[in-house]
Parts: C-alpha cells; sequence; structure tokens
C-alpha cells in the first residue's frame, strides 16, 4: 500500500471524521486517505459590545396550533426507466435511468442531482448491480445520507470513443441533452452547488473531463477507479484531467469538490496518484482515497458505494422539509 507524504496527523484525523459521521461506513481496514489542506486564516476577536439593558419580555400571543406535517409514509424511492431518450448528438436513442427519493411527488421540494456514469463494458444497471438504490434507501431512513434525484444514463458507443467538442461527443450529450432533459422534467435544484457528477473507470474519466472544464455547472464531482489515459494522442490536453490537473488556469479559483479513490491493486491508481500530486504541488483542495484492499471490480465499488453517496450529498439537506419550494422558481 503507498502512502502519499501528506501530513500523517490530519490522515488519521480525517478518516476518523469520516468513520464517525457515516453509520452506514464499512468498519474495515483503516483507509489511507490524502487531503489536501486548504489554508485558513483565523479572524481577527470581534470587540466585546457595551452592555445594554434587557428590556422586560412581552407575552407571547396565543396562536392556534397548525397540523403537524406528516411524516414520509414512504421507506424506499423508486427507479424510473427511460428507454426511448433520443440523442441528436449520438444520432441514437441513449437510454437513463433516474431514482427518485420517498415521497418525491408529495413534498413539492427541489431536489439535488447526482448524475453518475457507469464503467466501460458495462451499462447504467451497474449502479443497481452494486446496489445503490439499497445503499441510499437505507441512509435516508436512518438520516444519514441526504435526499437527492440520481441520474444514471447509459454510454452507449459515443462514451467509448474520444472524441471532444466541437464534435459529436459524451459530453455535449451530457451538457446539451440530458442534464436539461432532467431538469424539465423532475423538479430540481438547479445550480453548481446541488449538481454532482461522478463515474466508475471509463465514467469517471468522463464525469472529470466534464466537471474540470464546466465548474459553473457541477461544483462536485467524484472518480471512483477513475481510468485517466496518459497518452495525449487519445485525450488531447484541453480535455485530459491529467494535463487539466497539471497547468490549467481556471482549477485553482473553479472551487470544485473532488474525490477520488481506488483499491490499492487497481491499475488504474498510478494515474490517479499522479493527478492527485499535481494538485496537491498547486495547492488545490481534493480528497484521495486509497483502500487497502481491492481492485477493478463490482465487488470493490460495493464496498464503497455509501461512502460515495455520503461524499456527494455531504453539504445538502439532510431533510426534505430543508430543500427550496418545487412551487416557486430554483434558488
Amino acid at each position: 500500500m503507498r502512502t502519499h507524504p501528506i501530513i500523517l496527523t490530519a490522515l488519521i484525523l480525517t478518516a476518523v471524521f469520516i468513520a464517525a459521521c457515516d453509520p452506514l461506513a464499512p468498519q474495515a481496514t483503516p483507509q489511507v486517505i490524502i487531503v489536501t489542506p486548504v489554508p485558513s486564516s483565523t479572524p481577527p476577536p470581534s470587540p466585546t459590545p457595551a452592555a445594554t439593558r434587557t428590556p422586560i419580555p412581552t407575552r407571547t400571543p396565543d396562536f392556534t396550533p397548525t397540523p403537524t406535517v406528516p411524516a414520509c409514509p414512504e421507506d424506499a424511492g423508486r427507479v424510473e426507466a427511460f428507454d426511448q431518450f433520443r440523442s441528436t448528438t449520438a444520432g441514437t436513442t441513449l437510454r437513463y435511468k433516474v431514482y427518485i427519493p420517498p415521497c418525491y411527488l408529495e413534498s413539492q421540494k427541489r431536489y439535488p442531482t447526482l448524475i453518475l456514469i457507469h464503467g466501460a463494458a458495462n451499462t447504467e444497471k451497474q449502479w443497481q448491480d452494486i446496489n445503490l438504490m439499497d445503499a441510499l434507501d437505507q441512509g435516508l431512513r436512518l438520516g444519514a445520507l441526504a435526499p437527492m434525484i440520481v441520474v444514471m444514463p447509459y454510454m452507449g458507443s459515443i462514451g467509448a470513443e474520444n472524441s471532444f467538442p466541437p464534435n459529436p461527443s459524451y459530453e455535449t450529450y451530457i451538457l446539451d441533452e440530458l442534464l436539461p432533459a432532467v431538469e424539465r422534467d423532475f423538479c430540481t435544484w438547479n445550480n453548481r452547488d446541488h449538481r454532482a457528477i461522478g463515474g466508475i473507470s471509463r465514467g469517471g474519466f468522463w464525469a472529470y473531463s466534464i466537471a474540470l472544464r464546466h465548474p459553473d455547472v457541477f461544483g462536485i464531482v467524484g472518480g471512483h477507479s477513475a481510468f485517466f489515459p496518459d497518452n495525449l494522442n487519445e485525450v488531447p490536453p484541453p480535455f485530459n484531467p491529467l494535463e487539466l490537473a497539471l497547468n490549467s488556469s481556471f482549477i485553482a479559483d473553479a472551487n470544485l469538490r473532488m474525490y477520488l479513490d481506488n483499491g490499492a491493486s487497481d491499475f488504474a491508481g498510478i494515474n490517479l496518484e499522479l493527478f492527485s500530486s499535481r494538485l496537491s504541488s498547486r495547492g488545490i483542495p481534493h480528497t484521495y482515497v486509497i483502500n487497502p484492499v481491492g481492485d477493478h471490480t463490482d465487488t470493490y465499488w460495493a464496498a464503497h458505494i455509501t461512502e460515495y453517496l455520503a461524499f456527494y450529498g455531504r453539504t445538502w439537506p439532510r431533510a426534505a422539509a430543508e430543500l427550496p419550494s418545487c412551487l416557486e422558481p430554483s434558488p
């Protein structure tokens, strides 16, 4: 197991904090967690205000109590399939699935959106195979995960091609076709802080290539055993996460919340370590986790699916009542 040379104390505290905050986290061997520290400054203490006379409290008026909003009777979300979605970019049908949290319609709330892209040689069903829905339902029942809409698109042949704008590209499909369709058909919270994108292997490549270049659209990105090609003939520098980490001028100010992980035996880990080290050398905050057990398989990703969901929704409200109303424009 390789250990990144960042302060050990911070790593241990971070690992303890994550395990303590996530009741669904698997109790496995401690992870090696690498987090780029964010410089911070302590503001000077403000002057103590002069004491003022406490006013005499006024009598609280009596009001008739309003009826209590009943708790959601559903204990699981549901998945809707969109099998006939026609992509102009791909020139074919690219189906996708959408997970809707419990009592989505009844709540009349706007939900954060997470787009998750499967790995190569797989389909959108991969997320069901690694128990994403069960993990999310359980996390919602326990109040440990944030309610969210999860979109699982099929990659198709266009996602397997190294084709980039202005040519027909899977990026164009995600940004110009899929995301607008989801935000038209579902009540979503439409700003970068409440949109996330992530993926497994090849899907992780697309998530990072898109988010690093469009931080105005996605404020959160994750790559789980993300495969970052280092051959610039395959993926040119403007679209290559490894090159963007090295010299992109706008990443430092993009304020992206980034997560990467792989098992110690995963072949994708070499370039993920390179990506992390390049971000670290520039002082760009991110989280990189090397789990001591696991390789490039569904078994590994299934073991950590709850950790992924906890990362994406870490700053999102845990209760639907705290979400903005669907009856008003998105904030």
